[in-house]
């Protein structure tokens, strides 16, 4: 008898378990409403996010974005290289006879991985004696061959003046919604730049998708109860910097 009872008890398991992946089945076919986001999140727009989980049959609603990503999650982002370093040149694909150093540093080669470095002029010669830098000798014959690349057209030849950035700032109103667009050139091509906008008591973080030529264009709607103040305005793509600050005018009541 104990037994009979155990074996319905175990069809009763059976067919619960099966109706319920009969539901969740349902589930993952019922239609789903994605709300549109301007933001965009890695290389997609966030709504393209939200539509992926919102097929899994979560409400895009519910779903939070924290910067260019989900709040959920805590993958860390590549930290940008300064462009203005050797490595951050050579990364640009400026040619290392064109690498620029501060004043009163030179270019040398690392012994090591061929890579340039800028060194304190008084200290050229005494790591090149270390055997840390190659010869003299052995660099103005790498740069010689790279400028001979250049004039037959097979290297590059860009400097770090050629990877400035612009960026135009102009307050608008629309509809009674005061905007500040932006507008720039110069930019990392197909590539998210962050712009944040920061006063005494206020900071956001927006960021926008440059084109194909590196040409960005967005809107920002001015907050109320921001204006009256001089702000600092950042904006970076991780590789190109851009700083300035303007005054924001007072919301005017009508």
């Amino acid at each position: 008898m104990q037994n009979k009872f155990l074996v319905i008890l175990l069809i009763l398991v059976i067919s619960i378990s099966w109706s319920i992946n009969q539901a969740d089945g349902f589930i993952e076919i019922k239609k789903y409403k994605v709300i549109n986001s301007p933001k965009v999140c890695g290389d997609k727009l966030c709504s393209e996010i939200d539509e992926k989980i919102a097929k899994q049959g979560e409400s895009s609603r519910n779903i939070k974005i924290c910067g260019d990503k989900l709040c959920s999650d805590f993958s860390e982002d590549p930290k940008p290289f300064n462009k203005s370093s050797p490595f951050g040149q050579l990364k640009l694909g400026i040619a290392m006879d064109l690498i620029q150093c501060k004043e009163g540093q030179q270019v040398v080669i690392k012994k090591t991985n061929q890579t340039p470095a800028c060194i304190d002029s008084e200290n050229v010669e005494k790591i090149r004696e270390k055997g840390w830098a190659i010869t003299a000798q052995m660099q103005e014959v790498i740069f010689a061959e790279i400028a001979f690349n250049r004039m037959n057209g097979t290297e590059s030849s860009r400097t770090l003046e050629d990877f400035d950035v612009t960026l135009t700032i102009t307050p608008e109103e629309i509809n009674n919604q005061r905007y500040l667009g932006f507008d720039g050139n110069g930019w990392h091509r197909l590539h998210n730049v962050e712009i944040t906008i920061t006063g005494e008591t206020f900071s956001e973080s927006v960021r926008t998708k440059t084109t194909d030529r590196g040409h960005l264009n967005m809107l920002w709607p001015i907050p109320d109860d921001v204006g009256g103040e001089r702000y600092n305005i950042f904006a970076t793509d991780g590789i190109h910097d851009f700083e300035i600050n303007i005054p924001i005018s007072p919301k005017m009541n009508n």
